[in-house]
C-alpha cells in the first residue's frame, strides 16, 4: 500500500515533522444500503476526485479502507491545514449542488501535525483518526445518522 511506503519513507528520518488529515465519509454505509454497492463505488470515484481536487496540491491521496481516506501533506503549517480542509468540505458542498444525485455526500476530516522523533506513526495516525472521529460527532449532532 502506497501508505505504508510514505510511512516508511518518513521513519526514515528521524526527527521529521509529518502531517496528515484522516477523512471518512459520512452517511456511506446508507448509500450502499439505499442505491446499491455499484452506486457506492461509483460515490467512492465521485470523492477520490473532489479530494484529488481539494489536496494533490498540498500532499497525496490515498485510500485507507472501505470510505475512509488518509492525505500526507507536504505542509506543517497549523494555520493552512484547516483552510485546505474547508476547501474540501465547499468541494463537496459544490458538487452536491450540480450533480444529480439524491443523496448528499459529506466527509469528517481531522489532522494533526507531527514530530517523528517524538511520535511513532502509529501514534499519529490514531491521532489524526481520533480528530475526525471527534469531527464525525459534529456532523451527526446536526444530521439523522439513519439518513447520512
Amino acid at each position: 500500500m502506497y501508505l505504508e511506503f510514505l510511512q516508511k519513507q518518513a521513519c526514515k528520518k528521524k526527527g521529521v515533522w509529518v502531517s496528515g488529515i484522516m477523512i471518512d465519509l459520512n452517511g456511506f454505509k446508507q448509500i450502499n444500503d439505499n442505491y446499491g454497492h455499484s452506486e457506492g463505488d461509483a460515490a467512492l470515484i465521485i470523492v477520490a476526485d473532489l479530494l484529488r481536487k481539494s489536496f494533490s496540491e498540498y500532499g497525496v491521496v490515498t485510500r485507507y479502507a472501505g470510505d475512509e481516506f488518509v492525505v500526507m501533506l507536504n505542509t506543517t503549517d497549523e494555520q493552512f491545514i484547516p483552510e485546505l480542509i474547508e476547501r474540501a468540505k465547499k468541494n463537496f458542498q459544490e458538487e452536491n449542488q450540480t450533480n444529480d444525485k439524491s443523496y448528499q455526500l459529506s466527509a469528517s476530516m481531522g489532522y494533526a501535525v507531527s514530530n517523528l522523533g517524538v511520535e511513532t506513526m502509529d501514534d499519529f495516525m490514531n491521532r489524526i483518526d481520533k480528530q475526525m472521529y471527534q469531527d464525525k460527532l459534529v456532523y451527526y449532532e446536526n444530521h439523522n445518522r439513519r439518513k447520512g
